[in-house]
């Protein structure tokens, strides 16, 4: 009876630790958070692509999920669709989140991984005397300005595009490699990017060489995994927090950020800051 008992433990442990899968939402290359690579894998019968997935974000979510006994599973998803995902239980989290309490209903926010800040980068010719998102609300602008659909930059930008005559001046975009490619081909006149995305992206695309710059902040803000709420439990969210937090301090979380930095821009891991459900 002894061994029985013995048995069934570490097939319900063994079971236990399979069943611990993070579904992680996520989209194509963000050069440096998430890096996307296509290999091709030949089977007997046909050639097959498999994409896997690299970069800060998925090394940061990958070290943590590993310090709480779990693997992730990557579902490719555009961000507003991801978002969607999420309310109906088919994803577990999501990166670069910005903390706001509409999304607290959905998101227990577990870091925060990033000291997100957003510019509207593009050719100042395109946006004559404008240098603040106060003056854009109150004169408009005659460029048009690219962003992520279902992303959030802040109450004020979100004020802008409540209001019908200014909205006009912007397209929203379901992905961030679209909304790059649409600023360097001339069908955009601005995007609003990240900073540290930009500096990656000037990097490899050569931005000088067309004259693109970033030209005002609009909004900056902590950036967090946010893990849903529907499908994790309370014990869990905790037990990630306070693992975040151990990984944060024995400096393990540090030299992953180091593996990124730029020598011509650096930046530096927050301190942790999580926000967890209330227990409502």
């Amino acid at each position: 009876m002894k061994l029985f008992l013995v048995a069934i433990t570490c097939l319900l442990l063994s079971f236990s630790s399979q069943s611990c899968i993070l579904r992680m939402g996520i989209e194509t290359s963000f050069a440096p958070y998430i890096l996307q690579k296509t290999e091709s894998i030949q089977t007997t019968k046909h050639q097959q692509n498999t994409d896997s997935w690299s970069g800060l974000n998925v090394e940061l979510l990958a070290r943590l999920a590993k310090e709480v006994g779990c693997t992730l599973e990557f579902i490719h998803s555009p961000w507003l669709r991801s978002l969607k995902l999420i309310e109906q239980g088919e994803l577990d989290v999501l990166s670069h989140l910005s903390y706001n309490a509409e999304r607290s209903q959905h998101f227990a926010f577990i870091g925060p991984h990033q000291q997100e800040v957003i510019y509207l980068v593009g050719k100042a010719e395109s946006f004559p005397g404008l240098t603040s998102l106060a003056q854009l609300k109150s004169s408009g602008t005659s460029g048009i300005i690219a962003l992520l659909n279902g992303a959030y930059y802040g109450d004020e930008l979100d004020s802008i595009l409540n209001d019908a005559k200014n909205r006009t001046g912007f397209v929203f975009i379901r992905g961030n490699e679209d909304k790059q490619a649409l600023l360097l081909n001339g069908r955009v006149h601005g995007v609003l990017e990240d900073i540290l995305a930009y500096h990656y992206w000037k990097k490899q695309a050569g931005l000088p060489t067309v004259g693109l710059e970033p030209l005002f902040e609009v909004y900056q803000s902590p950036v967090y995994f946010g893990f849903n709420r529907l499908t994790l439990s309370p014990e869990r969210m905790e037990q990630l927090a306070q693992a975040w937090q151990r990984l944060y301090d024995n400096g393990e979380l540090s030299l992953i950020v180091q593996k990124y930095q730029l020598t011509d821009f650096q930046f530096s891991l927050p301190a942790p800051a999580s926000r967890l459900p209330s227990g409502e």
